[in-house]
């Protein structure tokens, strides 16, 4: 990655934690086959599209709440089906909504 990008990035996120984590996440989506949200060249690697992605304000992330993430793990351990959550989320979205461009982040409080 450039570290000229990686800098520019830490300002906009402002915690170097949050950064990696929001990067990690987001190249985990391009190496899985998302596409960018940037103009991209051969040479870029998925992290420098990521860090790009963060600079030009693509990417929106959500820091969960100490509330949101006892709701998350309870509503977790209430769940029968692991996939049912997330067929109603998708049943709920509107159609053409692009969900993969927010990133939630859950911190370990413990």
């Amino acid at each position: 990655m450039k570290v000229t990008l990686i800098e520019k990035a830490a300002e906009i996120v402002g915690d170097n934690q949050l950064l990696v984590n929001i990067v990690s996440k987001r190249v985990q989506q391009l190496n899985h086959g998302s596409d960018p949200y940037v103009p991209t060249t051969p040479e870029m690697q998925s992290g420098d599209i990521a860090l790009t992605e963060i600079i030009e304000g693509k990417i929106i992330w959500h820091e969960m709440t100490p509330e949101e993430l006892a709701a998350s793990r309870a509503e977790e351990a209430a769940a029968a089906d692991p996939f049912e959550d997330l067929a109603q989320k998708a049943a709920e979205m509107p159609e053409g909504a692009e969900d993969d461009r927010v990133i939630t982040i859950t911190p370990d409080f413990s």
